[in-house]
């Protein structure tokens, strides 16, 4: 049992065996009250992680999402009705990821609590788990000085414009080289990017720049915006490599 139970937690690190930890307590929470569980929102490395566990200790469970356009869901141990709710609200002025992401952080959401946010212009869409509603529409009333009116919608619109296509000429395809490159550092600094555990490489930490980036990753550069590489489309005179980049709005 011993020897079952470390092969069962090798290869995590801290944080994702206390993930696993407090989805198994959920369960065990479930099955003691028969009160249904949902887990935070978790993201697809997260859910194929967590997935692995709970099949091999054949433990019953629901995944739940609110559209094929998010890339966050939540895991559930029984019957929940709309774990997650969809809000949206037009501001007076166009806004950034990353302007709604710090507000709904400095009003007190940690990650995991906050899923998908999608950004048209000054036109944006959230994802929300529905205990967390009161609060959301109590606290999201201003972001970077503009009056926030949240609206709860029954579904996402068509998402197809959610990202901008570029191409990018690279020499390699090392995390540290692409980072440089769309970070605009030198690549020194992008190695120090990584050993700060800035960059994400399919939803995990990444610190070792040497790793290569393959076709239909998702990576993520703190400060600098959430990228896929789709496929490389060509090879210079210089033999370098043209690929094709989408960076999320």
């Amino acid at each position: 049992m011993k020897k079952e139970k470390k092969e069962l937690w090798d290869g995590y690190t801290k944080e994702e065996k206390i993930l696993i930890a407090n989805t198994l307590d959920k369960y065990s929470k479930f099955v003691k009250t028969k009160i249904p569980q949902n887990t935070n929102f978790l993201n697809p490395y997260e859910v194929k992680m967590i997935e692995s566990i709970l099949i091999f200790k054949k433990i019953p469970y629901q995944i739940y999402s609110i559209s094929e356009d998010c890339e966050q869901r939540v895991l559930m141990f029984g019957e929940i009705k709309e774990p997650i709710t969809i809000y949206s609200s037009i501001l007076d002025k166009e806004i950034t990821h990353s302007d709604i992401l710090g507000t709904l952080f400095s009003i007190g959401y940690e990650p995991g609590v906050i899923g998908d946010i999608f950004v048209l212009g000054n036109h944006f869409y959230l994802t929300n788990l529905s205990r967390m509603n009161s609060f959301l529409e109590e606290h999201l009333v201003r972001i970077k000085g503009y009056t926030v009116t949240l609206k709860k919608v029954e579904q996402l619109p068509s998402l197809s414009d959610r990202y901008s296509v570029f191409s990018l000429i690279v020499s390699s395809r090392r995390i540290d080289h692409i980072v440089s490159l769309l970070a605009k550092k030198s690549r020194a600094e992008s190695v120090q990017l990584l050993k700060k555990g800035n960059v994400l490489l399919n939803y995990r930490i990444v610190e070792d720049g040497t790793t290569q980036v393959a076709d239909g990753d998702i990576f993520s550069i703190r400060h600098v915006g959430k990228f896929h590489l789709s496929k490389g489309l060509k090879k210079t005179r210089k033999e370098k490599e043209v690929v094709e980049i989408w960076k999320y709005r």
